[in-house]
Parts: C-alpha cells; sequence; structure tokens
C-alpha cells in the first residue's frame, strides 16, 4: 500500500512478489490530488499468473523479494 506517496510522473510501476498462482486476482487503485481535493478509483482487469511446472519450486527470502531463486 502506498499512503500518502506521491507520484512523480504518469505512470508508476509496482511490483508484488507475493501474487497468487493459479488464482485470479485484480488490483484498485484511489489517487488523490496534491491538496486533498478530488479522487479517481480505477480496478485492473482480473488476470491469473500461471502457476508453471510444479515440478519445480521458487526459493524467495522475504527480507529482499526481488531476488528470488
Amino acid at each position: 500500500m502506498y499512503d500518502g506517496y506521491s507520484i512523480p510522473a504518469d505512470s508508476l510501476v509496482i511490483e508484488d512478489y507475493e501474487a497468487p498462482l493459479g488464482a485470479p486476482i485484480y488490483y484498485s487503485v484511489l489517487t488523490l490530488n496534491a491538496d486533498g481535493t478530488g479522487s479517481e478509483y480505477r480496478t485492473t482487469d482480473t488476470v491469473i499468473l500461471d502457476p508453471g511446472d510444479p515440478n519445480y519450486v521458487w526459493l524467495t527470502d522475504p527480507a529482499r523479494p526481488g531476488v528470488g531463486l
């Protein structure tokens, strides 16, 4: 959750390292103007991430999720 985070450009990329595999997921975004006025609420399309081959495992370091094996 990015609460109170200022978006410095027209877009922001957020990587979800804990998204469930094989289950439908979607994301919701609520944006506010810097002065607190106005808002916009958006929801992404629902997607299902391919769970891949069940004979392989994916190891993740919770402290550094971007360096999974």
